[in-house]
């Protein structure tokens, strides 16, 4: 099996961090769409009619997905430390 390169630790170093501000981008416009969605759900800034089963959904949504940045962070320290063993290893063979 090939070893990887300094060259190449980074380059997937660069994918690694490339793919978690990619997902943390759209997270983050979701949020903001369903924040708005569920706002303009409402009337007088009161759910009303269908209107409240709609924008009761919507806040159950945002509500849930506002819990996924805590495991952005878990990610990033279990990917980064996987790079960083991997580089260790590498140099051991």
């Amino acid at each position: 099996m090939k070893l990887l390169k300094k060259k190449g630790q980074m380059g997937g170093l660069q994918g690694f961090i490339l793919s978690i501000v990619t997902i943390a981008i759209v997270l983050a416009i979701g949020l903001i769409v369903l924040g708005e969605l569920e706002t303009a759900s409402k009337v007088g800034g009161v759910s009303t009619g269908e209107a409240t089963a709609a924008s009761n959904a919507t806040g159950s949504i945002v509500l849930k997905m506002a819990t996924i940045p805590t495991w952005i962070g878990i990610i990033i320290i279990v990917g980064l430390a996987f790079i960083v063993l991997s580089f260790f290893v590498g140099r051991q063979e």
